[in-house]
This record gives C-alpha cells, structure tokens and sequence, in this order.
C-alpha cells in the first residue's frame, strides 16, 4: 500500500510537469517569452504542496530534463549548444530543488502544526472528561459520607426515643403490676414527649430533603411573634421542665410576614437545642424586638456557650453544638434546617456570645418582601 502511495504521489509530480511543458510549447508557438521556464517552479511548489519532499525533488528533476529536451537548443535532445545555458538550466534545477524544499518544509510545519492543534484540543478534552469524572467521584463521596453520617446520626436519635416508648408500653402492658395513676399518667407523659420527639426528627428530614431538593417554598402569613412563640413554647414545657424559660415581647411588635409551621419549626430546633446542651436548672431567654425593616428573634441561655473554633460550623448538618461539655447527643440537624428555614425567608440566623456568658442565637425576619405585600 505504501509503494502504491508513493507511486501515486511521483505521478502527480510528473503530471505536473507535463502540463507545464504543454502550456509553456503552446505559449512559444505564439510569441517568445523570456524565462519561461520559471513556469516550471510553479509545478515544483504545487507538488511540494500536495505530495511532499521527494515528489517535489522528482518534479524539479523532471522539469529540468522537459526544459532542456523540449526548449534548449539544439531540441529533443540533452545537448546544450549555448554554454551560457548550462548555467541557466543549473541555477534553473537549483532553484527549483531549493523551491521545493521550502514549500515542502512549509507543509510539514502546516502538518505539524494541525496535529498539535489536534493534540491539544484532545489534552484538553480528556482534561475536562478527567475533570469532570473527578467532579463526579467527589460528589459521589460526598453523598457516600453524607448518607453515613446520616445513618449514623438518625439512628442514635431513632433509638433512644423507640427505646423509651418501647419501654413505657411494655410497662404498662404488665398484668402482674399494679401501677398507680400517676405512674401510668408518667408512662403515657413518656410515649408522648418521645413521640413528639420522633416527630420533629421526621420534619427535620423532610425539610432537609426539601432544602437540597430545591422545593423549599414558605406560604407566608402576617402573625404574630409573640403567639407563636407561645405555642413552641408550650409545646416543649415537657423538654424545658428543667430550665427556667423567660419570655421577652413588646406588646407593640408588628405583626411579620412568614410561614407559620417552616418558623415554628425554627424556634423548635433553636430552644430544643438550647434545653439539650445546658445544664439543668439554667435559664433560656427568649425576646423579639423590630430592628428597622426587620424582627430579631433571639433565644439565648446561660450555659457552657460554643467554642469560638465551632462557631462556624454550628449551622452545618451533622455538627453538635462545637465544645458543649453538656453531653447531649442528637443528629446535629436542627441549626441547619433553622438556617435553611430562614433563608429561604430572606432572613438570617447567627450565633454569638450572650453578655454575661452563655450562647445567643439571633433570627432575622424581613418585614417587608414581594412575597409578603402580595400577601397583605
């Protein structure tokens, strides 16, 4: 196949050549042109071109022998009659090899050149397929330690309240034990609260689900703080039993635009986190005041408050209160379902020292959104 090629490239070479000659006899037959025979260089540069070194060498060769057997004195033969035509016809094969060197290096380059842009364009391609595989594989990483972590974090909360249930039910169930009223009032206080418990665990999920679906979208309503503040707070008496909960609202606080159950779901996480990582018998503050086009909701208590290195983290899922010496254990979701929560409200929640010691939580409500005048 090669010598096939290589044989087809040497034919254009002399097909070139042979159609100069053509051209070049009839043009003479008409008038007299001086260094005609630069035409040859013309056949030269096109086979160096098209079919590389050794062809264009062949035609400049060729076009030699044509010039000197058709057009040099005396014709049809290799004899020059004029010595000064030896020189013409030497510069002549001269320049025509030189000629053909060069556009056949200027194809080469050419050559060279397009296959570097190929190879380039082909670096950059795997570049970006290797990338993008590697994007791939962290995310998938990503979602493995996720799925771990919250395997692990859900399942310790699932048990210990299944446990109590458990237990509460199976005492109760015994026949051969006569419990008193409030005994039983206490077992079926417990299967409550740790229902109740199980509860706000399956609403974190699916708001956690929501928030990295993209689906999370409040229904906002004007009302206001100082009822549903009262509504959370009365909800979890069973869970702050051991604290003293102080309550903070000015009578004159404006209603706020918001999704009831998304905020009531907020200031759930934020007090329970409070009453799990503070001693008992401490106090947890809770107070609302307006702040310009905005009401700052802040729950703060007196406890061990958070290391100033766990600060930032506290609003990440799976993050348990930073150094909190208290020893309570959860999935460490409820910060950052309050932090998606409110987001998506416009809002802000933040974290910081209460003056006197302890941790402040501050949620930041907008009262004024597109979403909110459309409401009103």
């Amino acid at each position: 196949m090669r010598s096939v090629a290589a044989l087809r490239l040497y034919a254009i070479a002399l097909g070139s050549v042979a159609l100069v000659t053509v051209l070049i006899g009839a043009a003479l037959t008409r008038v007299h042109i001086a260094s005609i025979a630069m035409l040859y260089l013309i056949a030269v540069l096109g086979t160096a071109t098209f079919a590389g070194r050794r062809a264009a060498v062949v035609a400049a060769v060729a076009s030699f022998l044509a010039y000197n057997w058709f057009f040099v004195e005396p014709v049809h033969t290799f004899q020059v009659g004029d010595p000064d035509e030896w020189f013409a016809l030497v510069l002549f094969l001269v320049t025509a090899v030189i000629t053909g060197e060069l556009a056949a290096q200027l194809r080469e380059r050419a050559r060279e050149a397009a296959e570097r842009e190929r190879e380039t364009i082909h670096l950059y391609e795997e570049r970006d397929r290797l990338r993008e595989a590697a994007t791939e594989a962290e995310v998938l990483r990503r979602a493995d330690d996720l799925k771990t972590a919250l395997l692990g974090a859900v399942s310790h909360d699932l048990r210990t309240p299944l446990a109590s249930i458990i237990a509460s039910a199976g005492s109760l169930r015994q026949r051969d034990v006569q419990w008193s009223d409030s005994e039983r009032d206490g077992f079926l206080a417990d299967i409550e609260n740790e229902a109740r418990r199980l509860g706000r665990i399956v609403a974190n999920l699916l708001d956690l689900s929501r928030m990295e679906s993209g689906t999370l979208r409040p229904e906002r309503g004007w009302y206001d703080v100082a009822a549903l503040v009262d509504d959370v707070v009365g909800r979890l008496r069973a869970l702050t039993g051991g604290h003293a909960v102080r309550v903070s609202i000015p009578d004159d606080l404006p209603p706020v635009p918001l999704d009831y159950v998304e905020i009531d779901q907020v200031l759930t996480n934020v007090i329970e986190n409070a009453a799990r990582h503070t001693p008992g018998g401490s106090t947890i503050w809770i107070a609302a005041q307006r702040d310009g086009d905005a009401v700052t909701i802040s729950v703060s208590d007196d406890g061990p408050g958070i290391a100033p290195n766990a600060r930032a983290r506290i609003f990440d899922p799976f993050v348990r209160g930073g150094d909190r010496r208290s020893g309570a254990r959860g999935a460490g979701l409820g910060l950052a379902i309050a932090r998606g929560l409110v987001e998506a409200h416009g809002g802000a929640i933040t974290a910081d020292d209460r003056p006197g010691g302890g941790t402040r939580i501050r949620i930041t409500l907008p009262l004024r959104t597109e979403t909110a005048l459309t409401a009103s």
